[in-house]
């Protein structure tokens, strides 16, 4: 399945990792796959209204990214990425995301995410350039309060940047 989606998605809960997974149901992994699809929606829309407090609302207080190298991005570091990356959007083509696997234990869920965004951008030639970045992810999501909030992003593989048709 495709739904539009950005390329900052992130999300989690860090007890998991060290912890026997329970079983659940195939039928709540469904729902909480429908219900995860509709948070990345509403990301979505948030993103293509350019409403940096919307994004923001969609993750958890705690909500960080590990980088590739290793360096973790807190919430205000995320926060303060999105808005430059957003100050450089000068139109939205497509956001798209795919989870390709999503495993849910009580109220964690891991999803590994397969990201790609078009967009036309500026960039640092201050000139407007047709930007595509492919990336694959996992994203850890926690219910709070009886939603979904991402709570961390990490193990970003397989990324990808093209610029006017040029690998960068």
């Amino acid at each position: 399945m495709r739904i539009h989606e950005t390329l900052i998605v992130c999300g989690g809960l860090a007890c998991v990792i060290g912890c026997a997974p329970a079983r659940t149901r195939p039928s709540s992994v469904a729902a909480v796959r429908a219900q995860l699809e509709r948070r990345y929606a509403e990301n979505v829309a948030a993103f293509e209204r350019r409403d940096v407090p919307a994004i923001m609302a969609l993750r958890a207080p705690r909500f960080h990214a590990i980088m590739p190298d290793g360096h973790v991005r807190d919430r205000a570091e995320m926060e303060t990425y999105t808005a430059g990356l957003l100050n450089g959007i000068r139109k939205w083509n497509e956001m798209t995301f795919t989870i390709d696997s999503l495993t849910v234990s009580g109220d964690t869920a891991l999803a590994m995410v397969r990201q790609y965004v078009d967009r036309m951008a500026l960039r640092p030639d201050q000139q407007v350039h047709r930007v595509q970045t492919w990336v694959t992810q996992r994203e850890t999501w926690i219910r709070s309060s009886g939603r979904w909030l991402m709570w961390r992003v990490d193990q970003l593989h397989d990324q990808k940047r093209v610029v006017d048709g040029r690998v960068e």
